[in-house]
């Protein structure tokens, strides 16, 4: 069969990061965040990479990741997530008073004319490390993702907490070792002993701390576009002002399982998640990969 394909979502702006936070240096050899991920993705044996960027995203940059992912005998594509992309007609001018794209359930729903095959989701600017990325790999060699069928890596959400401010998670409900609910909860933040956010409707909610999470770290059959065409159109249907909400991928997931034409495979992922959300959180990324680069995980230099 064909290797794996990883889809990565390099667009997001970076409001809170103040920078282009995906193509910032977090080593010594001036390597950034993602090109970890990509390295233990190809060996886990991913083969195809596509990656879906805003105008923003450097040409050269974009150049110098053909190079490495080809030199690995990687198959590379770029998307420009747009506001506009593959957004009916008549639902345009709700658009006019929005400044950025519709969030990461539109910007997996661009790839729809790249990709036909299983494939692996991931952010930019979070570290999974290589056990995670073999376990998807895995199930999409052993052939459990299907059109029915998909999975998830799930990081405790104790394990994925910044220290420098509140984030948000889609917390998992699971059982059996399956998916029955996520649910996208925001601000969320270490107060004392007790985690607190805000859940989908913006009401507190106290969580715990051993609860699984997605990081977007999805397995996913393109039959998934399928679904998210119904529910984006649904989600214009439904917002009449567009300025600040957000069109999220758990969020698509959630609605196939609730309507029982998915089931979620949840995998538990023991690795300490460290990630780009704040500006001051890149002195903790850049210590934890020198840490990784010294006891050997990496190599001193990713690429030769």
């Amino acid at each position: 069969m064909n290797k794996p394909t990883l889809l990565i979502l390099a667009g997001g702006l970076g409001s809170r990061y103040n920078g282009q936070k995906q193509v910032d240096s977090v080593s010594e050899e001036n390597e950034t965040l993602m090109e970890f991920a990509l390295y233990d993705a190809l060996k886990a044996g991913v083969g195809k990479f596509v990656f879906i960027i805003n105008s923003m995203f450097p040409p050269d940059y974009m150049q110098h990741l053909k190079k490495i992912l080809k030199q690995n005998n990687g198959e590379v594509h770029f998307i420009h997530q747009t506001l506009e992309k593959h957004i009916p007609d008549e639902f345009l001018h709700k658009l006019s008073g929005r400044a950025k794209p519709l969030g990461t359930g539109h910007a997996v729903y661009c790839a729809k004319d790249i990709i036909q095959e299983p494939f692996i989701t991931m952010n930019a600017d979070d570290f999974y490390g290589f056990g995670a990325f073999y376990s998807a790999c895995e199930l999409i060699k052993n052939h459990e993702i299907t059109e029915n069928s998909y999975g998830i890596a799930g990081f405790r959400l104790e394990n994925t907490l910044s220290e420098n401010g509140a984030v948000s998670r889609g917390i998992c409900e699971s059982k059996n070792g399956f998916l029955y609910k996520v649910e996208e909860c925001t601000s969320i933040m270490k107060t004392g002993t007790s985690i607190r956010g805000l859940n989908e409707k913006h009401e507190p909610k106290e969580l715990s701390g051993s609860s699984l999470v997605s990081m977007n770290l999805w397995v996913l059959h393109p039959s998934f576009f399928k679904l998210a065409k119904q529910d984006l159109k649904n989600f214009l249907d439904n917002n009449e002002d567009l300025s600040k909400v957000e069109f999220y991928l758990p969020s698509v997931i959630d609605r196939g399982i609730q309507s029982g034409q998915i089931t979620v495979k949840l995998i538990p992922v023991s690795e300490k998640w460290f990630g780009l959300t704040y500006a001051e959180d890149k002195e903790l990324v850049k210590k934890e990969i020198a840490l990784r680069k010294e006891k050997g995980v990496y190599p001193e230099k990713l690429w030769n």
